[in-house]
């Protein structure tokens, strides 16, 4: 090749390199298509060359401000580490500018709508499996992948079950599997959330490290109370399956309106991150909580709160029992197994249509903490209160029996529109008919019930 050019330097383009010839010594250096020489010879980066290079071998795009490729999220520090390593082989100056200026132009090359979240679809490790029982054997782009294989001939995941066995009734096992099916599928038709309660030292949380491992960047983790008191902790929600909160606060609730709305929730609803514009998001995580007690309202005493806690009891811990440090590292080991046993449970509430196995101790969990979360039915329910089609009594009279009811019990009384509006809500539950012309000693009109009056025994 004729080396020999009047010019100082000379640039030609052949296979996406650039020759740089220099007269003064004879002499040519080859750069990548990404590198540009002035005729001074200050060497600067193509932006658009060197997006179009690095993007050339692999699907990444940029989704609400976030770099993703086929298995994630990728490490922002990382991909900065890689633009370094690679211009530092021509460039000496300014180059942390210049890298965070290419991260910039990489994130506005790959911007991409978000992709639609199928709730027949589950992304795993090796290809996607739909809940019909198609599987697919090639990765497809998706905000949720689960770090699992899918294996149809794995075996029966023995320590896992074994581990179940000891934690769980056989029953409220069965609810467990429908449970974690659930949480595989981007959806809230079933409409509840999940508790594991018990004592102490059990092993509850062996089953929260078994699932960050499955569900890794499609959970998140927090304190539960704070979806309801922090307006800003909700957008972690944002794209996650689970919200697993293994240390559940015995605090009361103060309110409860964002979480049943989000245990419900099938449309889009507002999220706010700080600093920004809120806007509309349909979230789908699930809520699965352990701890020493279920989740109480401290002002929520209605069925639609109650009715969507689905509250599993764990078994004592046996007095001989020999702890196995590694028992989640060995379960680990077969998640594989663990996702065809969760999948058949998915399969069985789709089945069923999104209606749990809940057992008669789960029933009673339940309906315990609905007398725990208002002690005001226990009054109803007791001695109290004599249920009579002609009898009335005043909100005055009844309320301070109620009182007088928790001071023999050593509780707390609710406060007395709580009461009274309670006994509103669940009238036709005891025949009741509220009223304001109920009689008083004076034969005057004052407001109560209709349908009861206070119990009082027959002297003997």
């Amino acid at each position: 090749m004729n080396k020999n050019y009047d010019c100082t330097n000379v640039i030609i383009k052949e296979d996406n390199m650039n020759q740089i010839f220099k007269k003064e010594d004879n002499m040519f250096q080859i750069y990548p298509a990404w590198i540009n020489v002035s005729d001074s010879g200050k060497i600067t980066v193509n932006e658009v060359e060197f997006c179009s290079m690095l993007l050339r071998e692999r699907e990444i795009k940029c989704i609400d401000g976030c770099l993703r490729d086929l298995n994630g999220v990728i490490n922002e520090n990382e991909l900065k580490h890689e633009i370094c390593t690679i211009i530092t082989q021509h460039i000496e100056e300014g180059i942390s500018n210049k890298v965070k200026s290419l991260l910039d132009a990489i994130k506005l090359w790959c911007y991409s709508t978000p992709p639609e979240a199928h709730e027949g679809e589950i992304h795993l490790l090796n290809g996607l499996l739909k809940t019909n029982g198609e599987f697919i054997p090639n990765m497809q782009f998706c905000i949720n992948r689960l770090n699992v294989e899918y294996n149809p001939q794995a075996k029966q995941p023995e320590k896992f079950l074994h581990y179940l066995s000891e934690l769980l009734d056989y029953d409220d096992v069965k609810t467990l599997q429908e449970y974690l099916g659930y949480l595989l599928i981007p959806s809230t038709r079933g409409q509840a959330m999940l508790s594991i309660i018990g004592n102490g030292g059990e092993g509850k949380s062996v089953l929260g490290t078994v699932l960050k491992d499955i569900f890794t960047e499609s959970m998140v983790e927090g304190s539960f109370h704070r979806i309801e008191a922090d307006k800003f902790f909700r957008a972690n929600l944002k794209d996650k399956l689970v919200f697993l909160d293994d240390e559940l606060k015995i605090e009361k609730l103060p309110s409860t309106g964002y979480v049943k709305s989000l245990i419900t929730l099938q449309t889009p609803t507002d999220i706010e991150f700080k600093f920004k514009q809120s806007y509309c998001q349909k979230l789908y995580a699930r809520f699965l909580c352990f701890g020493n007690g279920a989740i109480r309202s401290l002002h929520d005493y209605s069925h639609a709160f109650n009715r969507r806690m689905i509250i599993l009891s764990v078994k004592p811990v046996p007095k001989n029992r020999v702890i196995n440090p590694n028992i989640a590292d060995e379960i680990i080991l077969e998640k594989s197994s663990i996702l065809n046993w969760i999948y058949a449970g998915l399969r069985r509430l789709i089945e069923n249509n999104y209606k749990f196995s809940v057992s008669e101790k789960s029933r009673l969990n339940a309906a315990e903490m609905m007398s725990d979360n208002c002690n005001i039915s226990d009054y109803f329910n007791g001695e109290n209160i004599e249920f009579c089609e002609t009898a009335e009594i005043s909100s005055v009279v009844l309320y301070n029996s109620y009182t007088e009811w928790c001071r023999d019990n050593a509780i707390t009384a609710e406060k007395r529109d709580v009461f009274i509006m309670w006994t509103k809500n669940n009238q036709n539950k005891y025949n009741l008919t509220y009223s304001t012309h109920v009689k008083n000693d004076k034969g005057g009109n004052i407001r109560g019930f209709r349908g009861c009056r206070l119990y009082t025994k027959k002297a003997s």
